[in-house]
């Protein structure tokens, strides 16, 4: 989905976090390999690529719900960083979602989440979301947008308490033939 930037997103949460606070939340929200620290529903990531994410990068969270594999895809569609004011700032296309090899979670079209860190006094987190469902979702209300609005509710919460100290990567066990 490209997101019209004079388009109003369907909500938008903030958190208020120190200059030092924000500043770790940058680090760990741009580096895939901190995302299993931080991120409640990041189990376990699968991603052709390691470490500091660019565009275009393609990523799949895992993650047991109810004893079933759930795995969200995303791809990065932007990443804008600055240095006056000091911010970084990543968009994410939600491309689906699976249970169990399924594909399920089709009454959500599409999740655009935009992240923004803003490094300064009264600075801290800011995630804009925008989505679309499907017609025959109607038939379930609100909920639907209820769950596109909890994703991006919690990665405020997951950001604003769990990624706000410094993280060191989890380092990949190597292996030696024999």
């Amino acid at each position: 989905m490209v997101v019209n930037n004079m388009q109003t997103p369907n909500g938008v949460w903030r958190k208020i976090l120190s200059i030092e606070e924000s500043r770790n939340v940058s680090i760990n929200l741009i580096n895939l390999d901190n995302w299993p620290q931080w991120n409640s529903t990041a189990q376990r990531i699968l991603s052709e690529t390691r470490g500091v994410l660019n565009e275009g990068d393609r990523f799949d969270l895992h993650r047991i719900e109810r004893q079933q594999l759930i795995e969200e895809m995303w791809e990065v569609s932007k990443i804008r960083t600055g240095q006056n004011p000091e911010f970084t700032e990543i968009r994410l296309n939600w491309l689906g979602q699976t249970s169990n090899g399924k594909k399920s979670g089709t009454a959500l079209n599409t999740l655009t989440l935009e992240v923004t860190v803003l490094c300064k006094e009264e600075g801290g987190i800011e995630i804009a979301a925008w989505w679309q469902t499907s017609k025959w979702s109607k038939l379930f209300g609100g909920k639907v947008q209820n769950s596109a609005k909890q994703i991006a509710k919690q990665w405020l919460t997951d950001l604003s308490t769990n990624g706000i100290i410094e993280m060191k990567p989890i380092i990949q066990k190597a292996y030696e033939e024999e």
